[in-house]
């Protein structure tokens, strides 16, 4: 148990006993518990250390000054068996009620930006009601009936007065404590009692004109002395004292109450006596309640005038909030529609997005008996303006572009970028003519040049157009548009394609293939048969290509079919490293036996890859052929594409390691020559377009002009597709060094054509093809 519960209970109990004891006994036990109390106070600073100590200063003073008068009283009674009152015993007494007060106003700590006499209009309206019921009960009759001597009726008095300013101060304490803790109550609590001490004492004194109240007032006062002790032993006494004062503009119910009570006390005690009391009391009587009533109106009054300027400024400040909140609310809606803006909009070409597109496609197909049109472009040749002027160009480039595609658009459409260089018309209530007419104009549009940071850039456009309806939805019809531009693309750029059934056919049947590649590369399901490249001079096979060659289901899928599709779906990386692995593997046995390189064609897309040379040199490893036999064969297009640079240096590394280059097809692609003079080529293996089947003189022409080239250059040439002995033979008067096709062999699996390679001592003449003319 608590030290203070123990204190609270002996103390207590003491008290109960206290009234019934004799005239020194009671003193005794007043000293006695005055002194614990003191001691309880100075006991319970030291072992909570409170930051406001003066308050608890004052308590115990006043406590030791309580004492002191119990013992000089005490002493006066034994030597001459009564008490005067007044005598000088007082003063200590007087300094016990200075010191409780003291206490008391320190208790709570004002707020300097608050008036001082607001902390007081409270306090004041409760003092005033107690004022009329001190005067009518207490002091006028001691002063007027009682008729007592002028040094009691001082003293008496002086000790009410007292009372009040303990009245008011207590209220202050109570109203206005911040802290509303078990010590702040128990000193709130002994405080009202030893005021309540003094008006059971006076009272009885002037009631009955003998001081019959003192026993019952020594008990208050000692239950007061407990109450206090108490209150410094709890530990809340740490942070109860000092604590800022709490302004309470609005008044709880209960004291609206507690007012309307004390306001009427004045008034009701007046009528009451003049009701009831004859004969009337003197005319002092009469005056001190109306006077009291009258402070407390003007206190009623202030507190009301206090109350009206917190609920006009209360009403300022709703106004203003009010405002703020408007304005804030108008910055909001402003907000929203920025950022709605900017979630619908692009934010470099200020058109609409993908999903203001979306948007107006869900709208479009609630209309379920219209016909809506949707094309969706990108410009051809965007990707090389970026690389060749960097993206600031590329960007003012498409701000370009988005003005032209404004100027396309009627009103009612919605043109959205749907990101990088791709853009969408929707048409809504739309036919079909309207929509190609718009592609249309598109094309011409864009082909025109631009005019960028004073530089002339010329792209073009490729357009895909659908015309559609409900049910279709907004996924499908974006789907659609997209098909028809890839078959744009196909087609060949710069130009307008519309959406038909068979090409999401297509479309379904690429897939299905890609699927159907991922599982073959799982499972090992490719072959590679070889075709033999012949000196026409001496029928010796230099070199054999390696065709890949993939049986579906048990059918055989031409290159042509399934190569596209591994490429778009970037299976052609595996694929091919699985063919240089096979083909190195393969052609070891021909090298070291006939010295016969092998021929294996490269995609863009796998010398895109970063460790691509790695690979080569690891096949080669594993194979254990040294480089000088193998042969990659690479389109034109790719040698001069916009990543020239990075093929070329790896072109290089591989040149390092003995790897020799072809140029495959040699005479479709670019026009410009220049670059055989400094890319690391070795080998011009001519197109078949070019391999001369008549005597035509056109056709020799460019046969010639390329085996020259090729001889000037110091490249060695390959003519492609040779078919007949004729072909061969006039291959041969052109001085064109090495040929392949059907007329030397078809492509064989590895075993066949090392069977003919033996049986033939590596040397082909050529022979009459049994079949017509093909692509191997």
């Amino acid at each position: 148990m608590a030290g203070w519960r123990w204190y609270a209970g002996l103390g207590l109990g003491a008290v109960a006993a206290g009234g019934f004891l004799p005239v020194l006994a009671r003193q005794g036990l007043y000293t006695l518990i005055g002194v614990a109390a003191a001691i309880a106070v100075t006991a319970g600073v030291r072992r909570f250390r409170p930051e406001e100590r003066r308050s608890w200063a004052y308590f115990a003073a006043g406590l030791w000054c309580s004492v002191g008068a119990a013992v000089v009283y005490a002493l006066q009674y034994t030597i001459t068996g009564h008490s005067t009152t007044p005598g000088w015993k007082d003063l200590p007494y007087l300094g016990s009620y200075v010191c409780m007060a003291l206490g008391t106003l320190r208790w709570v700590r004002p707020d300097p930006a608050r008036p001082r006499a607001e902390r007081f209009i409270d306090s004041g309206i409760v003092a005033s009601g107690v004022a009329v019921l001190a005067w009518t009960f207490i002091v006028h009759p001691l002063l007027f009936v009682r008729h007592v001597d002028a040094g009691p009726a001082i003293s008496h008095v002086t000790y009410i007065s007292i009372d009040l300013a303990l009245v008011v101060l207590t209220a202050r304490m109570m109203f206005t404590a911040s802290v509303r803790s078990p010590a702040h109550a128990l000193v709130s609590s002994a405080i009202t009692t030893v005021i309540a001490g003094d008006v059971v004492y006076y009272a009885a004194l002037a009631w009955t004109g003998r001081p019959g109240g003192d026993s019952a007032s020594t008990s208050l006062y000692l239950c007061a002395y407990t109450l206090i002790g108490t209150a410094a032993l709890h530990p809340s006494m740490a942070a109860a004292a000092g604590r800022p004062e709490r302004s309470q503009l609005v008044i709880p119910r209960h004291r609206v109450w507690l007012y309307s009570v004390l306001a009427l006390v004045g008034p009701v005690v007046v009528i009451a006596m003049l009701l009831a009391v004859r004969p009337l009391p003197s005319r002092w009587w009469v005056l001190v309640p109306l006077a009291t009533s009258v402070v407390t109106s003007i206190l009623l009054i202030a507190r009301l005038s206090q109350l009206v300027r917190f609920a006009n400024r209360r009403v300022a400040e709703l106004d203003a909030h009010a405002v703020a909140l408007g304005e804030a609310l108008r910055e909001q809606d402003a907000l929203r529609q920025q950022l709605t803006h900017r979630a619908l909009h692009d934010a470099l070409t200020g058109l609409g997005n993908r999903a203001l597109l979306q948007e107006r496609l869900e709208h479009s197909l609630t209309r379920t008996h219209a016909t809506h049109g949707l094309l969706l472009l990108d410009l051809d040749g965007f990707k090389d303006v970026n690389d060749s002027y960097g993206h600031p160009t590329g960007d003012a480039l498409l701000i370009e572009v988005a003005a032209r595609l404004v100027g396309v658009v009627a009103a009612s459409d919605t043109l959205a970028r749907l990101g990088g260089d791709e853009f969408a018309i929707l048409m809504e209530d739309a036919d079909a003519a309207r929509v190609t007419a718009a592609g249309r104009q598109v094309i011409d549009d864009i082909g025109q040049p631009f005019l960028v940071h004073e530089r002339e850039l010329s792209v073009t456009a490729s357009v895909g157009s659908l015309l559609f309806a409900a049910p279709t939805t907004p996924s499908e019809a974006l789907r659609n548009a997209d098909l028809a531009l890839y078959a744009a693309k196909e087609a060949g750029k710069n130009r307008l394609a519309v959406y038909e059934e068979r090409l999401a056919v297509e479309r379904t049947e690429h897939m299905r293939i890609a699927a159907d590649l991922r599982r073959a590369i799982a499972n090992a399901e490719f072959t590679v048969n070889y075709q033999p490249v012949v000196d026409l001079a001496t029928g010796r096979v230099t070199a054999v290509e390696a065709l890949l060659r993939w049986s579906r289901g048990g059918v055989a899928v031409p290159p042509l079919e399934f190569v596209p599709i591994a490429e778009q779906y970037g299976l052609i990386v595996p694929i091919g490293a699985w063919v240089l692995q096979q083909a190195c593997r393969d052609a070891r046995a021909w090298y070291d036996r006939f010295g016969i390189s092998v021929t294996v064609n490269v995609s863009g897309r796998q010398l895109r890859e970063a460790d691509f040379a790695d690979t080569v040199i690891a096949a080669l490893d594993a194979a254990g052929l040294p480089g000088a036999a193998l042969i990659l064969e690479i389109t034109e297009t790719v040698l001069v594409s916009a990543e020239a640079d990075d093929v070329t240096e790896l072109l290089f590394r591989l040149r390092a390691e003995g790897v020799r280059i072809a140029v495959d097809d040699f005479g479709t692609g670019y026009s410009s020559l220049s670059y055989l003079r400094h890319l690391p080529v070795d080998i011009l293996k001519i197109d078949r377009a070019f391999t001369p089947g008549g005597e035509v003189a056109e056709e020799l022409a460019f046969t010639r002009a390329i085996v020259e080239l090729g001889n000037s250059l110091h490249l060695s040439s390959i003519a492609e597709a040779v078919e007949t002995p004729e072909q061969a033979e006039r291959l041969r008067q052109l001085d064109c060094p090495q040929a392949q096709g059907y007329h030397f062999s078809r492509p064989l699996p590895a075993a066949d054509l090392d069977a003919v390679l033996t049986e033939s001592g590596g040397v082909l003449r050529g022979t009459t093809p049994s079949a017509a003319a093909g692509a191997p």
